[in-house]
């Protein structure tokens, strides 16, 4: 009763507010919902109604719009004050960098920007006013839902089941070497050493080499991934760093494959690290020299993982010898990127700085992945994610709704 009270008091001070703010035409600006302290103004209402098409709209449906708008309208408010109340605050740097995307997207500068929305008699400040509140209502949406929305292996296993995704361009030229062996005669071990040879040194010479076999290259152009065979999609899931596949048998013969262009493949290494900081009773250059004495040992009893268990300060890898895994350069710092890439295969690098302190890195392998199984998996997710979310969004503010004052106020 006493709330009920308060906000008629709140709509009454509006009232005679506003003829002498001098802001707003008294006669045309008044305030048609009030949202628990705050109201929403006819101003904003016919804002919203001027960017509908009226015309051919007969008076309910005119009426049935109206008020879809004010309830979008009340909504919003709703949502500005959650932020309020969870403590969502935009920062002007925010907003900044915000509107320098928007503009960025349209080909304009922020000048340009301002000159065109200012173009469409919209007040700048009004502008940024609500690109602020979009910005937050965002955030909230993100803290409140997104973030928290949780997704189970099953759940993304049961919608690849039952959903065809081909909606992911994933796109491969490839270069088919095919080895005819229709009477199945052909040595295995010969095979692969004929692969290997054409692997290391390319196809000119080997007709020369290996006049017994016959071997057929095509080239696959510009091929949708989920149109190629079961066994070439396999195989094209791990390729050696030269982007060639394992061997695999076909009915007709023996296959391997070389990926000339995609648009999925990514660089991977598996990489082993040790990381140590310095400390009042050892500089760089004490660090630096334990390093080199530790590369030393490694390199001659081929035990990198011991020197790792002992030293490494990084102890969630250091109980795995140092490994890091298969793990692709997006995911290391710049310094660490850099010496990861550039350290041959089964060497150890130089010591390096990082923004978390000194390493030395032991490089096991590379390889390229097709990441066609990643970017599938990813995208149901974020459909999972939506639905959840969306579901989420709809209970929560239906709950905001009814423990919100809300009066429609009439003409």
């Amino acid at each position: 009763m006493i709330k009920l009270i308060m906000n008629r008091i709140l709509y009454l001070t509006i009232i005679l507010v506003l003829p002498l703010t001098g802001t707003v035409n008294a006669l045309e600006d008044k305030v048609v919902a009030i949202v628990n302290d705050r109201v929403v103004l006819q101003s904003q209402l016919n804002e919203k109604l001027s960017q509908v098409d009226l015309k051919n709209v007969n008076r309910l449906e005119a009426a049935k719009l109206r008020n879809r708008i004010l309830d979008e309208l009340i909504e919003q408010s709703l949502l500005e004050q959650a932020g309020s109340r969870l403590g969502i605050r935009i920062s002007d740097i925010d907003l900044q960098n915000q509107i320098k995307l928007i503009a960025k997207r349209q080909n304009l500068t922020v000048l340009q920007l301002k000159d065109a929305v200012e173009a469409q008699n919209i007040s700048y400040s009004k502008y940024i006013n609500t690109i602020r509140s979009q910005i937050q209502i965002q955030e909230l949406f993100r803290t409140q839902f997104t973030s928290r929305a949780y997704v189970s292996q099953e759940e993304i296993d049961s919608y690849l089941k039952n959903n065809v995704t081909t909606n992911i361009e994933s796109r491969m030229n490839i270069k088919e070497y095919f080895i005819q062996d229709d009477a199945a005669k052909l040595d295995i071990g010969k095979v692969k050493i004929l692969v290997k040879s054409i692997k290391k040194d390319g196809v000119e010479e080997y007709k020369t080499k290996y006049p017994n076999f016959d071997i057929k290259i095509s080239i696959l152009d510009n091929v949708v991934i989920n149109d190629l065979p079961d066994i070439y999609q396999n195989n094209l899931e791990i390729l050696d760093e030269n982007n060639f596949s394992n061997l695999f048998k076909t009915g007709r013969g023996f296959v391997f494959l070389e990926v000339i262009k995609s648009n999925v493949l990514v660089n991977e290494y598996k990489v082993s690290h040790i990381l140590m900081q310095t400390n009042p009773m050892e500089d760089s250059k004490s660090i630096k020299n334990k390093f080199y004495d530790i590369k030393a040992k490694a390199m001659t009893d081929n035990n990198f993982d011991k020197y790792a268990q002992e030293y490494s300060l990084d102890k969630a890898s250091a109980i795995k010898g140092g490994s890091l895994g298969w793990i692709t350069k997006e995911l290391v710092v710049d310094n660490f990127r850099k010496v990861m890439v550039n350290t041959p295969v089964g060497t150890i690098s130089e010591p390096f700085k990082s923004k978390f302190g000194w390493h030395i890195l032991y490089l096991e392998d590379k390889r390229v992945k097709n990441i066609t199984g990643n970017l599938i998996r990813n995208k149901a997710v974020s459909i999972l994610k939506e639905r959840k979310v969306a579901v989420a969004k709809r209970e929560w503010l239906s709950k905001l709704k009814d423990q919100a004052y809300i009066e429609i106020v009439n003409e």
